[in-house]
Formats: structure tokens, C-alpha cells, sequence
């Protein structure tokens, strides 16, 4: 009888589902923001323009009007601990109309000023306005980033093939917000399962006061917390688990799997749940009819 096999990653602990979340720009409104996401224990990234820290400006656009002040470098250091900080770059140029040497000095500048802080490497990336094209992209990899997220929503739950165009399920301002989170939520049976799902969302926290959504996204933010079934994860953590689980090795038989990561790694395979622990081998047993 043939066998189909089928080889499923999951997310750590066997999980099948995971949440992120990314806000540009280091704004000071960043911080009633981290408090919500603190209280409803919800992770996510924070893409900071290292070269406009401690900046005070007021935006005006088509239906804003508001504070766009930058927290100090003090107080960056001091307020994300616990959540990520990446690039969005030195002064959030369009990248793909500026000259390749300033792309470089934007990206590989603010990675080092945000690296002295953390006091560790920051290897991801949101590209300012969301646009890139492939010079910026090869730029961003030989700068030492290893993922940047785009604004092109998807209103998907995929895990993205190439972590430099790593496109966000939604902006929370679309009214889609509530019932897409409630889709993502849907049970999914081994028979429907063939890859885990992502709900990643994103935006800027100033937009709360610019169209009084405080309320909103604290409804949202405790709708998607606390839920056993999902992952809430930073998306450099997400990145690195999904890059542990492309790096596997495999027998030529497929009977077994090399994690040669540093990260645990969990699979379903013929619908049985595998912890592939890191520096070790597992074998699958054989299939039976």
C-alpha cells in the first residue's frame, strides 16, 4: 500500500497556531500600548529609527493630527524589555530612491545603535513606508538582517517563504480585525492541517489617539490573549523557530531527524506529535496499515 507521508511543522509545544504583532517608529505612544500587551501577556516587535531617538514632532496626514514624539535612548533601553526592538532604519527614508550607500549606512547605523542598547544582536527589519524592491533587499541581508516585514496585508495566516518580505496578515485599523481573529481561532482538524498558522498584525500606536481606538485595540488585545492553543511570540522568535525547523536533517530513509539547531523543534508526522530536541536524533517509527 503506498504511503503518503506528511511531514507538518508545528510551533513550539506542539501548538499549531501563533500570534505577533509590530508597531513602527518608536513613538511615544508605544508605551500605553506595551502596558496592554503586557497586561494580556501578547508579544511583538518595534521597529525604532535609531537616528530620530529623543526627536519631539507632530504629524499631520489625512485624517491625523497628532503627537509623533520618539522616546529618548534611555528610554528605549528601559521600556520594551521583555518585547522585541528592530531596525526601521537611521531617519526612515524611501529606501528604494536613495542612492545603495545610503540604504547601507540606514540600515547597518540604526542596527548598531539599537545593538548598544540591547547590549545583544538585532538582526530584524520593517522597511519604512513597507517598500523595497531587490536592491534593498540584498542590502538589508549583507547589513546582517535575516527578516523585515512589509505593510502588504495578506488577511492570510501563512508563514512567510522569504523572511525579507515577510507581509503582515492586517493593520488593526481594518474592520476585519475582530472576525479574522475569530476565523484564525476555528479549530483545525489533522484531516485540514497542513501547516501552521500565523496571525500577525501590525501598525503604529500613534493611530490609536489619531482615530480614538484606545478601546478598540484593548478589546482586541484581550479577545487574543490567553488562549492555550496559541503561541504569543516576538517576531524574531518566530523567525528563528522556523528557520530551526528548515535546518533539519533528514536520513535518506526519512526514519530519521537530525535537529542540529539551538531550539527545540516540533513536528507532526502521519499525525503523531515529535519533540525533535536540539542537538539530538529522533527515529519515526514505521507506518502501519
Amino acid at each position: 500500500m503506498l504511503r503518503l507521508r506528511q511531514d507538518i511543522p508545528l510551533f513550539p509545544n506542539g501548538k499549531k497556531k501563533a500570534l505577533t504583532l509590530s508597531y513602527d517608529d518608536g513613538v511615544t505612544q508605544d508605551e500605553r500600548l506595551l502596558g496592554l500587551m503586557n497586561q494580556y501577556q501578547i508579544k511583538g516587535t518595534f521597529n525604532i529609527n535609531a537616528g530620530l531617538m529623543g526627536d519631539k514632532d507632530w504629524l499631520k496626514q489625512p485624517r491625523i493630527d497628532v503627537s509623533h514624539d520618539k522616546f529618548s535612548k534611555e528610554k528605549v533601553k528601559e521600556l520594551y524589555c521583555g518585547q522585541e526592538i528592530a531596525v526601521h532604519t537611521m531617519t526612515h527614508p524611501d529606501l528604494p530612491r536613495v542612492p545603495e550607500g545610503m540604504i547601507a549606512y540606514e540600515i547597518a547605523e540604526c542596527r548598531k545603535e539599537l545593538e548598544e542598547l540591547e547590549e545583544k544582536p538585532v538582526t530584524g527589519m520593517a522597511y519604512p513606508f513597507g517598500t523595497y524592491n531587490e536592491k534593498v533587499k540584498q542590502a538589508a541581508k549583507t547589513c546582517g538582517i535575516t527578516y523585515s516585514r512589509t505593510t502588504k496585508q495578506t488577511f492570510a495566516f501563512d508563514v512567510p517563504e522569504d523572511f525579507l518580505e515577510w507581509h503582515p496578515t492586517i493593520h488593526h485599523t481594518e474592520e476585519r480585525l475582530f472576525s479574522l481573529w475569530e476565523e484564525f481561532l476555528e479549530p483545525v482538524t489533522d484531516e485540514m492541517y497542513r501547516q501552521p498558522q500565523l496571525f500577525y498584525m501590525w501598525g503604529h500606536s500613534y493611530e490609536f489617539d489619531a482615530f480614538g481606538q484606545w478601546e478598540m485595540i484593548e478589546e482586541f488585545l484581550k479577545k487574543a490573549g490567553g488562549h492555550e492553543a496559541v503561541w504569543y511570540a516576538t517576531n524574531e522568535e518566530i523567525y528563528r523557530y522556523v528557520m530551526a525547523v528548515r535546518g533539519l536533517c533528514y536520513s535518506a530513509s526519512g526514519d530519521y531527524i537530525y535537529n542540529p539547531g539551538a531550539l527545540d523543534v516540533w513536528m507532526m508526522i502521519d499525525k503523531k506529535v515529535y519533540q525533535i530536541p536540539s542537538g539530538e536524533s529522533i527515529t519515526i517509527k514505521k507506518w502501519e496499515k
